[in-house]
């Protein structure tokens, strides 16, 4: 049923899109306004530093004219986000005791059957 709702969701949201460009002279299909839309990429890079940190560097490339009339209608912003950066910190793995685990499990098993 939610796949239901979904296809009305999304129905609704382009018909009213579409609605509002037409209603100011945009009169174009939808092939051609998501061919408009496609002009514009998001470029994510991403590289490990000296530090041994994975670096991730994300940049949207500047809107062309027809497609910031689109977004002046629809009243959005002209670019998603600006230069986003993240440093990802590898997880140090440390070494368990693993008889102690073993012990802990086998234990926590006991309880269970038990329990049952």
């Amino acid at each position: 049923m939610a796949h239901l709702h979904l296809g009305i969701l999304a129905y609704w949201l382009v018909n009213t899109i579409r609605y509002q460009l037409k209603h100011n002279g945009i009169k174009s299909c939808r092939g051609e306004i998501v061919r408009i839309g496609n002009t514009q990429k998001v470029i994510t890079t991403s590289g490990t530093n000296t530090s041994d940190k994975t670096v991730t560097a994300r940049k949207c490339t500047v809107s062309n004219d027809n497609l910031k009339r689109i977004y002046g209608i629809l009243q959005t912003k002209h670019q998603p986000f600006t230069k986003r950066k993240s440093v990802v910190h590898k997880l140090v793995v440390t070494k368990t005791d693993l008889p102690k685990k073993q012990i802990l499990l086998s234990g926590l098993l006991q309880c269970r059957l038990k329990v049952s």
